[in-house]
């Protein structure tokens, strides 16, 4: 299910600098049941290479990216939270454990707040590479306050949708 139109990707981006270029996101995949009824919070987006520049992954790298890891991980979340001063011009992290959360969900000790969503928990996170495994996203804090941050289980529909964007 294709659900936004006209997102660009900013790889790096930090207060308006946009160190590796921009990236057209020409196709988005959700699943049926996120759409229909809130359930399986993932996405995936396909990117266009720029005419003047080089794919995402050469300009960037990737992460590796792991589905079905059961909760109890140590988890790195990243996310760019509208909270003030940062305003979605900064990217923030969080660390901790995960436990497992109903519906599918896991969650983790994390006060990122609103914006924050899509962001990644790697686990292995490594400072100094940056790298690390894709496990969950941020998908919701719990009220107000952000804490703790939600994120679904990488099943079966999130390597589905992580398939369909593979094949473009």
């Amino acid at each position: 299910v294709n659900t936004y139109s006209d997102i660009v990707f900013v790889p790096g981006y930090a207060k308006g600098k946009a160190p590796y270029g921009r990236y057209a996101v020409k196709a988005t995949v959700t699943p049926r049941s996120w759409a229909e009824d809130t359930v399986n919070d993932v996405a995936a987006m396909v990117v266009a290479t720029p005419a003047y520049g080089k794919q995402l992954t050469d300009a960037v790298g990737a992460q590796k990216i792991a589905f079905g890891r059961p909760a109890g991980l140590r988890v790195t979340s990243f996310g760019y939270p509208a909270t003030t001063p940062q305003r979605g011009e900064q990217l923030l992290y969080c660390a901790g454990t995960t436990q497992q959360a109903p519906e599918g969900e896991q969650r983790v000790p994390c006060d990122l707040g609103g914006g924050a969503s899509g962001g990644p928990w790697l686990a292995g996170f490594d400072s100094a590479t940056g790298k690390g495994t894709v496990v969950s996203v941020n998908s919701h804090g719990e009220g107000h306050g952000g804490t703790p941050m939600y994120g679904p289980t990488l099943d079966k529909t999130a390597k589905a949708v992580y398939d369909a964007a593979q094949r473009g």
